[in-house]
């Protein structure tokens, strides 16, 4: 497996659910591309998935299983949650943002898909933030 060195955050994926095309289109694009996500991304998209679309525990696994195949998952560890704080710390991010940011530099990815961070936001002069959908 290649991956595109780019990571996206649930907000992005969710959108493979969505009846507007554009968004779907890009969204599967971007999965296509085998990024790395982790696994609060999987947690956060079956979330949404059960509490807004009413999918099923089958529903759910059957996407979790798919995005294991087309994506690459990574650990989250104690070094991550570690780097998660000091994110925090730094750049004043959300909780569980800082969790997919420490992740995304983990696997030193020069880009994190997100449309719910600040679009072109680069950190440590490495990660650039992208909000695909602008």
């Amino acid at each position: 497996m290649i991956s595109a060195n780019c990571f996206l955050d649930s907000n992005v994926i969710l959108y493979l659910f969505d009846e507007e095309g554009r968004k779907r289109e890009k969204a599967e694009s971007l999965v296509s591309s085998v990024p790395y996500i982790n696994s609060q991304v999987l947690v956060e998209v079956g979330n949404i998935c059960k509490r807004k679309f009413g999918y099923s525990k089958s529903d759910i696994t059957n996407i979790w299983s798919d995005l294991l195949m087309d994506c690459i998952c990574v650990d989250i560890g104690d070094a991550t949650m570690k780097y998660a704080i000091e994110l925090i710390k730094r750049y004043d991010f959300q909780l569980f943002d800082s969790i997919i940011v420490a992740s995304a530099l983990e696997m030193k990815c020069v880009t994190l898909f997100s449309e719910d961070m600040q679009d072109g936001m680069v950190i440590d002069e490495v990660l650039t933030i992208v909000n695909p959908f602008i």
